[in-house]
């Protein structure tokens, strides 16, 4: 595989270059500090020191693997979605409920109540840790509009911020279209 790789990359490029899809899947110590900072059971400060020595191990892992692009893990994350709501003010946390129970677990989500305005960068932080522990391809995923629109707005709680879908999504994307011009700039 080695000879293969390297023959690709004399003709300008990989064939299908390797990543991880999604979050890295997180021990269970990291789980329980997540949802602990949720709950306010650890402060955000404390959670964030322990995982700037856990997240070195998973990028670790990803270079180890021989992966082409590596990430953070998404392991400060509590969701891929929830990220936007933590970064974003104009949300009230735990609203829309996903999932059946049974077999899927039922996972709750913030909804948009009141306009947004954004307090932070979405992933700029999580680039900045990523860049200084490797000297790898990396990736830092951030959530569509489109994406964001389906999971964070319902017409029960949300319709007095912004009326439709359609209205939430367009005023998402000057947020995330900004999030990537930073993202890139790092």
């Amino acid at each position: 595989m080695a000879s293969m790789r390297a023959t690709y990359r004399n003709f300008g490029g990989d064939p299908f270059p390797t990543l991880v899809v999604g979050s890295l899947p997180r021990p269970l110590w990291v789980r329980d500090l997540v949802e602990d900072r949720k709950a306010g059971r650890v402060t955000p400060e404390d959670a964030g020191a322990m995982l700037d020595h856990a997240i070195p191990s998973a990028i670790a892992m990803q270079e180890r693997a021989g992966l082409d692009y590596v990430s953070d893990g998404e392991w400060r994350r509590e969701s891929y979605v929830k990220v936007f709501a933590e970064a974003v003010d104009g949300f009230r946390h735990d609203l829309l409920v996903a999932g059946t129970g049974g077999r899927t677990p039922t996972l709750t989500y913030p909804a948009v109540v009141r306009r947004m305005e954004q307090k932070r960068s979405l992933a700029g932080g999580e680039a900045e840790f990523l860049l200084r522990h490797t000297s790898a391809r990396t990736i830092v995923a951030i959530p569509s509009p489109y994406t964001v629109g389906c999971r964070l707005w319902s017409a029960e709680h949300s319709a007095g911020a912004y009326a439709t879908r359609d209205e939430f999504m367009d005023a998402c994307i000057p947020i995330i279209r900004e999030e990537a011009k930073l993202l890139a700039s790092l």
